[in-house]
């Protein structure tokens, strides 16, 4: 009759579906379905059950289900089914992390992987228990396919490389190794499996194991000393990675470098250096000496010339002997052979020139000089220079008390080396291009020669001679540092 309720939506109860319809749909499920009263019977019992147990319904239906599989007693799955029907707590089984409840085959003979779920039911008031079994077979062998295949190519990759690749879990067990690992330790994987890391890396394992990010350099790459299961040495560039599986198991995979034969060249090369270090400082050392030599056989030969003016030419020709001598003499007693510290020499150049001209009575000398390095091809000029440019401001210091100021600054991107007198001064019409006095040539040329160019700046009295020299960008930011 129009606008009479539906049964269906006016509230009252549908009616019970038949026993056969019920049965049918169950058994034709594509998984297991089990029924227990709260005696634990069985009291439903599908064809999947059936076919997958080989256990007919009518053979189990009011029996205990622990009567049919004793091997079940005292198992997860009969603890799950007392907690169902006591409390009414559900469990679902993993077959990942329990043993599987029933013994099941599917149609070819092959075991069912499982999950097992239990709920409690009530049927008019009546506690049951339900055991769902679905099967996870296809899905356990396709992800077991899967990581096959991921790990055959990982292991076409790891298992061609030419560095040894140890993986061990958070206490330095050994879990796996590729090929080169066992070629460079002597072991093969079932031997070296179950090994502690310190079996390959000796002291070396205590770097293996550092927490990641607590140590310098924690991760690597470093050098350790590996041993061989022969017992011999091998030197290693290690680098390790912690890594976790399944959410909590860590795991440490390293690569092992083999590189004794780069610690061998090392070696040979700091042997070629050190003796190229020792022939260097011996070739200085040699060098002064012969100046040393020089200066004393004109020495010797001033003693019987009497002519003032000669005299004066072998005393200059001895000074600037001295000069370069004094350049080589630095050059052996430091660990560099290529540059001269600069400022270092001025001071000892200033004290010996001040005591060969008498002392602090006839002259003031003052250094005010930066620490500068420069290469020996321009530290021999410019130390002939400033022998020169002294000499002269000692010399000219009209036989009195003279004031001479030595400077070494750098200015931009030039050296500035300035010496500074409060002696007599030069003519107005003075040119150093012109001047007659060999010392003057000297400093004029040298300075060309080392790229410089040479100042004669005003001074209310006496005179200042300033050299500047461009610095190489290399020297450049060494004296700027």
């Amino acid at each position: 009759m129009a606008g009479a309720p539906d049964a269906s939506t006016s509230g009252a109860p549908a009616p019970d579906a038949p026993a056969d319809v019920l049965t049918g749909v169950l058994d034709a499920l594509d998984e297991g379905v089990v029924l227990l009263d709260a005696q634990g019977r069985v009291r439903l019992w599908n064809a999947w059950m059936e076919r997958a147990t080989l256990c007919a319904a009518g053979d189990l239906l009011g029996r205990e289900l622990m009567a049919v599989f004793p091997d079940l007693r005292g198992s997860r799955l009969d603890a799950a089914i007392e907690d169902a029907l006591t409390t009414g707590a559900p469990a679902v089984l993993s077959h990942t992390l329990n043993r599987l409840p029933f013994v099941l085959r599917r149609p070819d003979g092959r075991p069912v992987v499982h999950n097992t779920t239990v709920r409690r039911i009530a049927v008019r008031d009546e506690p049951f228990c339900a055991i769902q079994i679905t099967d996870v077979t296809l899905q356990v062998e396709r992800e077991r396919y899967l990581r096959e295949r991921r790990e055959a190519r990982y292991r076409a990759v790891v298992d061609t490389a030419q560095d040894a690749i140890v993986t061990t879990d958070a206490a330095g067990t050994i879990q796996w190794l590729n090929r080169a690992a066992e070629r460079q330790f002597g072991y093969g994987a079932d031997a070296a499996v179950g090994l502690p890391i310190a079996t390959v890396l000796g002291e070396g394992a205590a770097r293996w194991l550092e927490p990641a990010g607590t140590g310098p350099d924690s991760a690597g790459p470093f050098e350790v000393t590996g041993r061989r299961r022969d017992g011999g040495p091998v030197e290693l560039e290690m680098s390790v990675a912690r890594w976790t599986a399944e959410g909590s198991n860590v795991f440490i995979t390293g690569i092992l470098r083999d590189i004794t034969e780069r610690m061998r060249v090392r070696a040979e090369l700091q042997r070629a250096l050190d003796q190229k270090s020792l022939l260097l400082r011996e070739v200085n050392h040699r060098v002064k000496n012969s100046l040393h030599l020089v200066s004393s056989l004109l020495s010797l030969q001033l003693r019987g010339v009497t002519e003032e003016r000669l005299r004066h030419h072998f005393r200059d020709a001895i000074s600037r002997i001295h000069a370069i001598a004094q350049v080589h003499a630095r050059l052996y007693q430091t660990e560099r052979f290529e540059t001269v510290e600069l400022a270092t020499y001025l001071h000892a150049l200033a004290d010996d020139l001040l005591a060969a001209s008498g002392g602090a009575t006839a002259c003031d000398l003052r250094i005010d000089a930066e620490e500068v390095e420069l290469p020996i091809d321009q530290a021999i000029p410019l130390s002939l220079v400033a022998n020169e440019l002294i000499t002269n401001a000692i010399k000219h210091g009209a036989g009195g008390q003279v004031r001479i100021d030595v400077t070494l600054r750098r200015v931009g991107r030039d050296l500035e080396f300035a010496v500074t007198d409060d002696g007599p001064g030069l003519p107005a019409d003075f040119d150093p291009d012109r001047a007659k006095s060999l010392g003057l040539r000297i400093v004029t040329t040298l300075t060309r020669q080392i790229g410089g160019t040479l100042h004669m700046d005003p001074t209310p009295r006496g005179a200042r001679f300033r050299i500047a020299v461009p610095l190489t960008e290399e020297h450049a930011e060494v004296t700027a540092g």
